[in-house]
């Protein structure tokens, strides 16, 4: 976690935390946000957190688990945009995946040959990355710096 100065002036506190199935061990992400949040001081209410993990229930119950906490959930790791973006009753936004920036004429960043033939041959194969189709994907989230609450989220798609 850091708090850095927004180009306004507002502390903004990000942080990142990683999920747990299927990713390598870490602690608990909903109790390491407690402690986290429990650590912020009160006068930084802009809080943005990258959830990096592989499932779309663990991004979206930690979603719920922050709601009115965290200014924004945005979830990261699966490569492709999810459709889910909103803002949650208590003034959370929430995407559960923003998707990645990087070729997008691919199977997630993958070369599309190299990714079809360890799918059809089940064998191992070295990922290279695809060279075309480059696009950014990401939300552009607006905050009531007063009360940290999400005021808009939307999709940004640049190709």
């Amino acid at each position: 976690m850091v708090v850095v100065a927004a180009s306004n002036g507002v502390d903004c506190a990000i942080m990142n935390l990683q999920g747990r199935t299927y990713m390598p061990q870490t602690d608990c992400p909903f109790r390491k946000a407690d402690r986290i949040l429990a650590e912020l001081p009160e006068t930084v209410r802009v809080r943005f957190l990258d959830f990096h993990a592989e499932l779309t229930s663990e991004k979206m119950a930690i979603g719920w688990y922050l709601d009115g906490r965290v200014s924004a959930v945005i979830g990261t790791h699966t490569h492709i945009p999810t459709a889910d973006t909103r803002i949650l009753p208590n003034g959370t936004a929430y995407q559960t995946d923003v998707g990645m920036t990087g070729p997008y004429h691919s199977v997630i960043g993958v070369d599309k040959s190299i990714a079809l033939q360890k799918f059809l041959t089940q064998m191992p194969v070295r990922m290279e990355a695809a060279k075309h189709g480059a696009e950014l994907h990401a939300v552009i989230v607006e905050i009531d710096e007063q009360t940290g609450r999400a005021a808009g989220i939307r999709r940004y798609t640049v190709s």
